[in-house]
């Protein structure tokens, strides 16, 4: 089978029956397209080839329930760029975590810290996908213009995204008061 003479949706459906060949032309066709974009917003060549690797293995094993709408380029190009928002994110964390532990010094105020950018953290996992995304860009310092450009959804997409995190921190963040007014008392 001349793969190379296949459209995109011909190849999909046969990487969706488990055709290797097919998953192949599909990493022939795009993994320099996907890691040139990486590369370029990481800045970093192995971080790149990492994401990018990934991106690949996950389609291979969801390839059954692959479901591109679109084509299948663009497709690529936004789990790249999701993908690529997380690993800035986990950075911009990295450097914050950093900083503060570089500027305390007393252990009590880094155990308080350390416990309450822990909660946060937790908290933040627990948030929906693109809700999660959308808040941790938030507070890397993207506005929302930057951010509905880079997830390819609309402001109000975003600003709706941004409520809903505030919304759960502050549940949570109250419930995590009420425990610990609580616990003093006794």
């Amino acid at each position: 089978m001349p793969s190379c003479s296949l459209s995109d949706t011909e190849l999909l459906l046969l990487l969706q029956n488990s055709n290797h060949d097919a998953f192949r032309e599909i990493y022939r066709r795009y993994w320099d397209k996907l890691f040139y974009l990486a590369a370029k917003k990481l800045k970093s060549p192995e971080e790149a080839e990492c994401l990018v690797q990934d991106v690949f293995v996950d389609i291979w094993q969801r390839r059954q329930q692959l479901n591109v709408r679109e084509a299948l380029d663009g497709y690529l190009v936004v789990a790249v760029k999701y993908r690529i928002i997380n690993v800035m994110a986990k950075r911009d964390r990295a450097r914050t975590w950093q900083q503060h532990t570089s500027n305390t010094s007393a252990p009590a105020e880094w155990l308080k810290y350390h416990e309450l950018k822990d909660w946060l953290d937790k908290t933040v996992a627990r948030l929906p996908e693109k809700c999660r995304i959308v808040y941790q860009l938030k507070s890397a310092g993207y506005s929302q213009k930057e951010i509905a450009r880079q997830m390819q959804v609309s402001e109000k997409t975003v600003e709706t995204h941004i409520s809903r995190a505030l919304k759960v921190l502050r549940t949570g963040f109250n419930h995590l008061l009420f425990m610990l007014l609580f616990i003093c008392r006794f």
